[in-house]
């Protein structure tokens, strides 16, 4: 039997999932989706052979999917899916972030856990093949004791891209490169790396005109005894350079580049042996897909755990979305005292997801 699913928000990132739940027809019933833009909205349902609705409420009231797909920007995720989860009572697919508040996340988790909803947030990355093999590598112990991992991406956006829709790179809906494009690097080091204890960061906008930043660099220091660091930013010209995660442990050390964490760039294991067993050719590069090898998997291994229960390990469901979150609203929070936040700690001066800072 098929999922009746709706989806909800007709941007940028919806087009990716467009194309997903149509290679997904023979698992995945769309029954609607919803727009605040009629000609958008038009668009999709044309292409998806469903209703249209300017209203998401109507959509769901009338056409009663068993689970929405969220695909709003990120500063409606919280508003939105309280609604979907606490009122119309509807398991969630969400984008990345959860949310832009802790406040709100937190509360989505609550709702999903007293209503038994399933809550999951599309963390794609997790599921390209190297990342899968790092945290095979790490909890199988194949490192040893981590010492250190470290996040950086060199990546461009120009103000035409902020310029093209009026919710990018304001606090409110948005946040800077940290909290939009770094949130899948903020993830791969708690994922990978484990509960954070302290941060400190600072930040700068330098080569656009918006509210919030284009450069974040911070330090981490994991409640195990790691020390981390990222460096976020959108200020790379004329184009993009590289992103990559840096791992190291005692007994050994592990880098995964391209531009999303898609490429295994090395890995040096003490034990020769396990090197042998782990099948490492199977794990160096995602392969091609038309439709992006990360992103499908991810929401056609979602489809399925919302069918019947069956769970990856690299999906984030639930609780599994708050450290990361954690970690930026932390970077962001650390960035506007001037001084470290040791975790856990009150969010006061961070302007993430906060209205009157757009």
């Amino acid at each position: 039997m098929k999922l009746r699913l709706a989806l909800v928000g007709c941007g940028k990132v919806a087009e990716r999932h467009l194309k997903i739940l149509k290679a997904l027809a023979d698992e995945v019933e769309v029954v609607g989706v919803a727009d605040v833009n009629p000609e958008r909205v038009n668009l999709f349902a044309k292409e998806l052979n469903c209703k249209a609705y300017t209203d998401f409420r109507e959509l769901i009231k009338k056409e009663d999917p068993e689970v929405v797909d969220l695909a709003v920007p990120s500063g409606l995720h919280g508003k939105i899916g309280v609604e979907i989860l606490g009122r119309f009572k509807k398991h969630l697919l969400v984008e990345k972030p959860l949310a832009l508040t802790l406040r709100e996340a937190n509360k989505l988790v609550e709702l999903s856990q007293k209503y038994n909803l399933k809550l999951i947030t599309i963390f794609q990355n997790r599921a390209n093949l190297p990342v899968r093999l790092a945290k095979k590598v790490i909890s199988e112990g194949l490192l040893g004791r981590v010492i250190h991992l470290s996040a950086q991406f060199y990546w461009c956006r120009t103000q035409s891209y902020y310029d093209s829709a009026a919710w990018r790179g304001t606090w409110e809906q948005d946040g800077g490169a940290l909290a939009q494009q770094g949130c899948h690097f903020a993830d791969a080091l708690v994922y990978l790396g484990g509960e954070v204890e302290s941060v400190f960061a600072k930040m700068g906008t330098y080569l656009v005109n918006i509210p919030a930043e284009d450069l974040l660099v911070g330090v981490i220091k994991f409640k195990n005894g790691a020390l981390g660091t990222i460096t976020a930013t959108t200020a790379a010209r004329p184009k993009d350079i590289k992103a990559e995660v840096v791992i190291l442990g005692e007994k050994g050390s592990i880098i995964l580049g391209g531009f999303a964490m898609e490429k295994l760039n090395h890995l040096a294991l003490a034990e020769a042996e396990a090197l042998q067993r782990l099948n490492v050719d199977e794990f160096r590069e995602n392969p091609p897909h038309p439709l992006g090898y990360s992103h499908f998997t991810y929401y056609r291994t979602a489809i399925k755990f919302l069918k019947d229960g069956a769970r990856e390990d690299y999906l984030a469901i639930g609780q599994d979305a708050i450290p990361s979150l954690e970690l930026i609203v932390g970077l962001y929070e650390s960035a506007e005292r001037g001084k470290e936040v040791k975790f856990p700690f009150r969010p006061l001066k961070t302007k993430l997801g906060r209205k009157n800072n757009a």
